[in-house]
């Protein structure tokens, strides 16, 4: 009896420790995240800016293949994309060799190629095209494509290119070889695709436009020798605004700067008398209250003057500039 009695003790013993593991399996389960409740409300719930975020953070640098240029390399977070333009044995010249002229389009998210063109040659095979610094506007749905003395625009919107652009200028400008009028640089500034070209100057062009985008001419110019000249622009930038910009190139530093005038946006008199529009000083007009601006376009920029001249005739004012240039 004595050892019936340790047996059945032991196995009381057994039964009781083995249950409450079985309890603590169970209590393991994800049953919160089966709750029907839990599931309609996350599917009520719009898209949050922490959402957004994290779907930005999935996109990934995409291996590109083909030999690329340095600067033909140009990821678009805001679009999902990858703009590139390389050179493969399709591309490649018996005599010149490597062709740089393949545009290619990746998405991000699964870095699949969406688009690929090969772009006509350059004058030369071994003229490569470049892609277009973005200066200021990184959400544009443009992409700008520098050819030698040309410029391609591709629309990611619709996958396909406006027509072909040339450079425009105010005055006829003289070839002083056969390299002038190359694009030297060329970025993207706000909806304007501003330039320089060798021996020509500076330019700019509107993609603002539904058509497709247009030049657009210096509103003044100022001729400093013979192939030398200091172009202002005026650009539209919100209601009746406008931006004037001074875009300048330096060949030493090599550096390209679009050079605002102004700390933001005025509104401005567009109307001014042609003869005005070529002198070193110009006479702008604040359009409400009628306060000059006076710009020195030998200097490229604004040249303070007197309270009591800002309400003057202009050609008192221009009196003032001069002598005290």
């Amino acid at each position: 009896m004595r050892y019936y009695l340790y047996f059945l003790v032991v196995c009381l013993g057994i039964a009781c420790s083995t249950e409450p593991t079985q309890t603590a399996a169970t209590s393991t389960k994800p049953t919160v995240a089966n709750s029907p409740n839990k599931i309609d409300k996350e599917k009520a719930v719009p898209r949050s800016a922490s959402q957004t975020t994290r779907s930005l953070k999935q996109q990934q640098k995409c291996a590109i293949k083909g030999e690329l240029l340095e600067g033909n390399e140009l990821w678009l977070k805001d679009h999902g994309k990858m703009v590139c333009i390389i050179a493969d044995s399709s591309t490649y010249d018996a005599s010149l060799g490597m062709s740089h002229r393949i545009l290619e389009i990746y998405n991000t998210f699964t870095c699949k190629v969406e688009l690929k063109l090969t772009l006509p040659v350059n004058i030369s095979p071994d003229f490569p095209y470049f892609l277009a610094d973005i200066n200021y506007n990184n959400e544009s749905k443009i992409v700008a494509i520098k050819a030698a003395k040309t410029v391609y625009c591709l629309d990611l919107a619709t996958q396909k290119m406006l027509p072909l652009l040339s450079p425009k200028f105010k005055t006829k400008r003289e070839a002083a070889d056969p390299s002038s009028g190359t694009i030297i640089r060329l970025e993207l500034w706000e909806d304007f695709l501003v330039g320089y070209a060798q021996d020509q100057g500076t330019f700019v062009f509107d993609l603002s436009s539904a058509g497709g985008a247009k030049p657009v001419l210096p509103f003044a110019e100022y001729q400093l020798g013979d192939t030398r000249f200091n172009s202002l622009f005026l650009l539209p930038s919100g209601k009746d605004k406008y931006q004037a910009i001074f875009p300048t190139y330096d060949w030493e530093e090599e550096n390209f700067a679009v050079n605002p005038v102004f700390k933001a946006p005025m509104t401005l008199e567009t109307s001014v008398q042609k003869s005005a529009l070529d002198n070193q000083y110009l006479v702008l007009r604040q359009k409400d209250q009628k306060r000059a601006i006076l710009v020195d376009m030998k200097a490229k920029k604004n040249k303070a003057i007197p309270t009591e001249m800002i309400n003057q005739p202009t050609k008192e004012i221009l009196v003032w500039a001069k002598k005290n240039s």
